[in-house]
């Protein structure tokens, strides 16, 4: 593989630490088995994920914009350009190297990071993950919070300081503010909001030129032309409905409800609260259930589980790997949770369309395989706005759950510093809600300080204070919004505030049923609604002393036993590598994983069929599709 000059080219721009030790295992200079194993399998990966997953990631996989017509046409050329920004963690140790130095700085403009939280006398700023640091409130610190609220010159707060506290020496003020950018309580300008696409641009002269010359992070835009027959987005619109119609809180968010009740006692309707208020633990409610954890918190079983634990465990000892949802079906499984209150306005829907020919597709002899939902339109999206100038002004006429509120857009600092890119997104909406970002105080911009809650018939809603005016927050980020040591959670409660209490669709949710070794795929007309997943534990086969041969006999009858296919996707996380189990190398590669999982477990799903992607030349793909609600 090492020898493809393409793909040679992909995994050194996404890890060069792999390429250069690749690079040294085939010169001779790493001699030990285990590094080369190590590697081997990296490479292996990395080959699979080359030729089958569609995913955007770097130079491995790009995008373009998708077309309905009455035929199917597919042309791709040669023509892709790459758009190359700073790897984020890179720019990161630049910036806070410079920011380390007192003269670097002297004329930057410095605020305070909005995300900071006063508790006990203390000062807690969110740092990488879901860790924070903690300072204790002392003058000084409470002159920079006061001084620094609004962007204010280094020089000017250095000033105020030596005024205040003239017994300090200019070195320990100098340390002192140094160490308060360190630990991101003050923000430079030199950190971009996330409505700046290039991370790179307030940064100085020279230190751009350094980073041109370090590791780039490129997405890259197809020279491509897809168009899809018109028959494709109709069925994608019933699969959305009918994953609507499935939502297992059709109500809305179960801790949000609990939430909403709370402010309700608290303050009652008719009373718009602060945000900074409602969101303090101590004088206020704090952020929902949830929110500091991971992971949401198990749920009771309801009708639904129980409906749905019968139908797995049906086609589990009847031998069906699917299985076909009439509309009695669904109307059942509906009417174990009640139809939705409020239809979410909007969400984005990925897809798979499969079909060996363009011909089959043409006569509408192809499926449709349901790949994930986003919360609203734009998560997914969003990130590539940047490579199809104009795209996202078209999100601006979005409907909203409120009919009356306004659109505005959610720009934050994501948790982890890797995820940077992520959250970028150029400015679609007149108004923008910034969060843990530097920015200046510009008309169309609001920070946190200047909103409010609210609660009207039981639904909770963000106001502007100055105005009244109800706002809904769209959040350009395909970031997963549960997973909160990657999102503040500030950010998220924003994002979710309005939504919360519309019913929540996402990818089909088994419940209960999520814990049997199998589950079916679920068909519903001519789309996959979920497919086939299997569970392999590591204690049902031989230990790490087996060899190959043991392991990969004891693992092809327990493949038997469950009917589980040759060709598999292996689940890592929300990602999916294609596996052909009957390969040597794809079996290293399911063993390894098994040995690295904290539990044990290895969830597979069924692959597409081998012809899946004819109708679009074998390459792997995924198509995005923005909804909206009917009125």
């Amino acid at each position: 593989m090492w020898a493809d000059d393409t793909f040679r080219q992909a995994v050194s721009s996404a890890s060069p630490d792999l390429s250069r030790q690749t690079q040294s295992i085939i010169d001779g200079r790493s001699p030990k088995m285990r590094r080369v194993r190590r590697a081997a399998l990296a490479i292996a990966r990395y080959s699979i994920r080359y030729a089958h997953r569609s995913t955007p990631y770097g130079l491995f996989a790009g995008v373009a914009l998708t077309e309905f017509g009455e035929t199917a046409e597919v042309r791709f050329g040669d023509r892709n350009r790459a758009v190359t920004r700073p790897d984020p963690a890179a720019l990161d140790a630049a910036i806070s190297a410079w920011e380390a130095d007192a003269e670097g700085v002297a004329d930057l403009d410095l605020c305070v990071n909005n995300l900071a939280q006063q508790r006990s006398g203390r000062i807690y700023v969110p740092s990488e993950g879901a860790s924070e640091f903690s300072l204790a409130l002392t003058p000084a610190v409470v002159l920079v919070l006061t001084a620094a609220r609004l962007p204010i010159r280094y020089s000017a707060l250095a000033d105020k300081l030596a005024a205040e506290f003239p017994t300090t020496t200019e070195h320990h003020r100098a340390r002192m503010l140094a160490q308060l950018l360190e630990v991101r309580l003050l923000l430079s300008s030199l950190r971009a909001p996330a409505t700046v696409v290039d991370p790179a641009g307030p940064v100085p002269p020279v230190l751009r030129e350094n980073l041109r010359n370090n590791q780039a992070a490129p997405d890259l835009r197809l020279d491509a032309t897809v168009r899809l027959p018109e028959v494709v987005m109709r069925e994608a619109e019933t699969a959305a409905t009918v994953l609507t119609r499935l939502a297992t809180h059709p109500k809305g968010i179960p801790a949000w409800r609990r939430y909403a009740e709370r402010f309700a006692d608290r303050w009652g309707e008719g009373v718009e609260v602060p945000l900074e208020l409602v969101t303090d633990p101590e004088r206020g409610l704090g952020f929902p259930e949830g929110f500091g954890q991971v992971s949401e918190p198990p749920r009771p079983m309801i009708q639904r589980d129980r409906l749905l634990l019968e139908l797995a465990g049906t086609a589990g000892i009847e031998g069906n790997r699917s299985v076909v949802l009439s509309s009695a079906m669904v109307e059942q499984l509906e009417a174990t949770v009640g139809k939705p209150v409020n239809t979410p306005p909007h969400l984005e829907l990925g897809v798979q369309v499969q079909a060996d020919s363009t011909h089959a597709l043409n006569h509408g002899d192809f499926r449709l395989r349901v790949s994930t939902v986003s919360r609203s339109a734009g998560s997914m999206t969003g990130r590539f706005w940047h490579l199809f100038p104009n795209v996202g002004a078209t999100y601006a006429d979005l409907p909203t759950v409120e009919p009356d509120a306004e659109l505005a857009q959610l720009s934050f600092r994501a948790g982890r510093v890797s995820a940077d890119l992520l959250t970028r997104a150029p400015q679609a909406l007149p108004r923008v809600v910034s969060v843990g970002e530097f920015r200046h105080r510009t008309e169309g911009v609001l920070f946190p300080l200047d909103l409010a809650v609210g609660i009207r018939e039981g639904r909770l809603y963000l106001a502007e204070i100055a105005t009244g005016t109800h706002l809904e927050l769209l959040a350009p980020t395909a970031l997963n919004l549960l997973w909160n040591n990657y999102t503040p959670p500030l950010a998220r409660y924003l994002a979710e505030i309005s939504r919360a209490g519309a019913s929540q669709v996402t990818w089909f949710d088994w419940g209960a049923a999520w814990t049997l070794p199998f589950t079916p795929a679920l068909r519903y007309r001519r789309s996959i609604l979920v497919s086939a997943r299997w569970k392999v534990r590591s204690r049902d086969l031989p230990g790490r002393t087996a060899t190959r041969d043991e392991w990969a006999g004891r693992l092809h009858a327990w493949m038997e036993r469950f009917r589980v296919s040759d060709r598999v996707l292996l689940a890592e996380d929300d990602q999916r590598l294609p596996l052909d189990l009957r390969l040597d190398m794809h079996l290293d590669l399911l063993r390894t994983h098994l040995d690295a999982s904290p539990i044990g477990v290895a969830t597979l799903y069924d692959a597409p069929p081998p012809n899946a992607d004819g109708w679009i030349g074998g390459r792997a793909h995924n198509f995005v599709l923005p909804l909206m609600a009917c009125p």
